[in-house]
């Protein structure tokens, strides 16, 4: 009888040295003392919250610097009809309808150029097992912060949070926010935000039940769209606005990293503490990744191609296939 068992140590370690199969049968295929049986339970039957990730990262952070930026992805799983947390739902990544498994991210980034990306809270929408909208996950999660002691010069986030109850909340908070506003959003009591001058250094403006606040008008580098962001510091300038919209632009970086880097999307498992137990372990790999490129420059896909080429290498030195040319 075996006496390994699967841990998160062994499970997170296994999604950084995949490279494409993060299944259980790949695990047991690699470790021989472990049946894809036992890595199926360990799955199913261990709870690791949101709580236990900040435990790890909290160290990683300046609670007294930094924006909070909060953002959701879904994780698709077009083969998914017996995955419990998926449904159908929109994909701003392929823009149109997925079936997935949203999930909702506040990440911690620094203000000192380096563009980190540190989840240090996330939950999985899943209205139909904890009753809870986007909005209510997105005020837990502010408050949560709060209650952490995190001071942070911001809390960013897109336009589906940007509901002038959300806004109206913030303020009661005393919280400084940035976010994206559509296009036809009214101020100034009726005129749509795309028929204002604005100018380089931002124009201030009333946004009707939310007070006044101050809107920019950018260009996105990658797509060329025009887009309105909008913060309730009126001292806002330029030059912060594009930091904060840089550090946004930057968190499709973080989402492609850990879908191509920790197969965060690549678990079938059909039970929900399954599937949370993979995504959990997705994450917190991810932040080994992350932890190594800010320690010493080297990327999370290098990273990955290390440990191939560190197998090669000790394949090369000790192969199993033995080669005959005479």
């Amino acid at each position: 009888m075996d006496k390994i068992k699967c841990s998160k140590e062994l499970y997170c370690q296994f999604l950084l040295a995949s490279q494409k199969e993060f299944s259980a049968t790949t695990l047991a295929s690699l470790k021989a003392e472990i049946s894809h049986d036992k890595v199926t339970r360990w799955l199913g039957n261990t709870k690791l919250t949101p709580k236990i990730l900040w435990e790890h990262v909290e160290g990683l952070i300046d609670k007294e610097n930094g924006l909070l930026v909060f953002d959701d992805s879904v994780l698709a799983k077009p083969y998914s009809q017996e995955i419990e947390l998926t449904k159908w739902q929109y994909s701003g990544n392929t823009h149109r309808i997925i079936r997935g498994i949203n999930l909702i991210s506040m990440l911690w980034t620094g203000s000192n150029g380096l563009n980190e990306h540190i989840p240090v809270e996330f939950r999985i929408y899943s209205k139909t097992e904890d009753g809870k909208s986007k909005n209510d996950h997105f005020r837990d999660m502010v408050l949560l912060s709060v209650h952490r002691g995190l001071k942070v010069q911001a809390y960013v986030f897109d336009t589906w949070y940007s509901s002038v109850n959300n806004l109206k909340w913030l303020n009661r908070l005393n919280l400084t926010w940035v976010t994206w506003l559509r296009s036809n959003r009214i101020v100034d009591y009726g005129e749509h935000i795309s028929e204002k001058e604005i100018p380089d250094n931002g124009l201030v403006v009333h946004l009707k039940a939310v007070g006044f606040i101050k809107v920019f008008k950018m260009v996105h580098p990658q797509t060329g769209d025009i887009e309105y962001l909008a913060t309730n510091d009126l001292d806002y300038s330029t030059l912060d606005i594009k930091k904060v919209a840089a550090h946004r632009w930057k968190i499709e970086e973080y989402h492609r990293g850990l879908k191509q880097t920790v197969g965060i999307e690549h678990c079938q498992a059909r039970l929900a503490r399954s599937q949370r137990t993979h995504i959990f372990c997705s994450l917190m790999a991810f932040v080994f990744l992350e932890v190594k490129r800010l320690k010493t420059g080297v990327s999370w896909y290098q990273s990955k191609r290390d440990i191939i080429q560190s197998a090669m290498r000790y394949y090369l030195e000790k192969p199993s296939i033995s080669l005959n040319f005479s």
